[in-house]
């Protein structure tokens, strides 16, 4: 009477936290401007979209973990530091195209 190894399989109704590739997406699809950076309020509508609870403060923390050069903006080489940042916290859209 052995145990028999549990594989977690998600069924077609639990959501799966986003990928880092689909967390891009979501940013990119918020830059309203098209100047490939996000700016303090094209990045409170991603949170938003997201399911934040308190997107202004996910914003502050944001920039303050990826706007490296200071300059109030999110850019295309600064995404990458985001999108590490939001990851843990496990956001899920079943809609991310």
């Amino acid at each position: 009477m052995g145990r028999e190894a549990f594989t977690y399989k998600p069924g077609p109704n639990i959501p799966m936290p986003l990928t880092d590739d689909e967390l891009k997406k979501v940013f990119n699809r918020f830059d309203a401007d098209k100047d490939h950076r996000l700016s303090r309020e094209e990045l409170k509508k991603a949170f938003e979209y997201l399911g934040s609870r308190f997107p202004s403060f996910r914003v502050w923390r944001g920039m303050h973990h990826a706007d490296a050069n200071g300059d109030g903006f999110i850019s295309e080489e600064e995404l990458d530091k985001l999108v590490k940042y939001v990851v843990p916290l496990g956001y899920t859209v079943k809609d991310t195209q």
